[in-house]
């Protein structure tokens, strides 16, 4: 007992005394109103990333030429190098906008190539990076320029293209980017996520999306909102989850959403070229826990089943 009372104390000035282990540096900010993250080439080699591309080839049979001259004239290999990217924002204007991406172990030609934009302008920051400017479209109290560069992660070898509307911004990314081992993200996405995204204070959202009308009132009931989209081996996976404010309007949003189904079942009884619509209703399931404020549709299809479906699509 006596032994089991000195660990305890020990372990306990221990952790009084000892320094807190500090969150790793992220270049997305922890006030990151929404994030949304792709990973291109691991769309691009996926099975889901493959079928659109067939997809693709129906309509634009030289597709697969098109990415490879492409990538010889950026220098960048479009089909594997581009790896996680992430837009987020501090809010929903323009200007807090901002983008994080690893694009592999060179810049290419890119550097080069911008020289030829209209109305480029540049600077060289701490003697080793430049950062772009390029003018945007118009907009009234907007900011109509975006700054970009190329910084190069010291830790991982990887070149980061930083962007976002606020040059100051961009040049603390590439300070991030160069003096810290920094990640883009507090949380990686798992293997088999394509993609992922999260929205926090929809109702702000809606309100400056729809600034010249009036807002979806359903969409001012969500306080959250997140997505993903799987690749699960031999189907496709996707959850969507909202959160609203309190459980009576949680039940109030389950019940439109699972209504929405059953309307698609009865469109199919009515019109039989309704019945893709219909099969589609029927890879998704609508959940809700009455003590949550939380609502979730999860959606999971086949490639075999895919296939079908697009085919059928392809011809109504």
């Amino acid at each position: 007992m006596k032994h089991l009372l000195a660990t305890t104390v020990i372990a306990a000035s221990l952790a009084v005394s000892l320094p807190a282990i500090a969150a790793e540096p992220t270049l997305v900010p922890a006030d990151a109103r929404f994030t949304v993250t792709l990973n291109p080439s691991r769309l691009m080699q996926s099975r889901l990333g493959q079928t659109i591309l067939d997809r693709v080839r129906i309509e634009e049979p030289n597709i697969d030429e098109v990415i490879d001259e492409l990538s010889e004239t950026v220098g960048i290999d479009l089909r594997t190098a581009l790896g996680q990217t992430t837009l987020f924002g501090t809010g929903y204007l323009r200007g807090d906008f901002a983008l994080v991406s690893d694009i592999g172990p060179t810049s290419g030609n890119i550097n080069g190539l911008l020289l030829a934009a209209p109305g480029y302008d540049s600077s060289v920051y701490r003697e080793k990076v430049i950062v772009h400017s390029l003018p945007t479209e118009e907009q009234p109290g907007q900011p109509n320029r975006i700054y970009c560069a190329m910084p190069k992660n010291p830790d991982t070898g990887s070149f980061y293209l930083v962007a976002s509307f606020d040059p100051q911004r961009t040049r603390d990314m590439i300070d991030q980017t160069l003096d810290t081992n920094v990640r883009l993200t507090s949380d990686d996405p798992n293997e088999g996520t394509l993609l992922e995204a999260w929205f926090s204070g929809l109702p702000e959202l809606v309100s400056v999306s729809h600034a010249g009308g009036p807002p979806s009132t359903v969409a001012n009931l969500v306080q959250q909102a997140h997505l993903s989209l799987n690749d699960a081996g031999d189907s496709v996976a996707g959850d969507l989850t909202l959160t609203m404010s309190d459980n009576v309007r949680t039940q109030q949003v389950f019940e439109l959403m699972r209504g929405g189904l059953a309307m698609l079942q009865l469109a199919a009884t009515a019109d039989p070229e309704a019945q893709p619509l219909a099969e589609i209703g029927n890879m998704f399931n609508i959940q809700h826990d009455p003590e949550d404020q939380d609502v979730t549709a999860r959606f999971n299809c086949s490639y075999d089943k895919l296939d079908q479906l697009l085919e059928t699509l392809d011809g109504m």
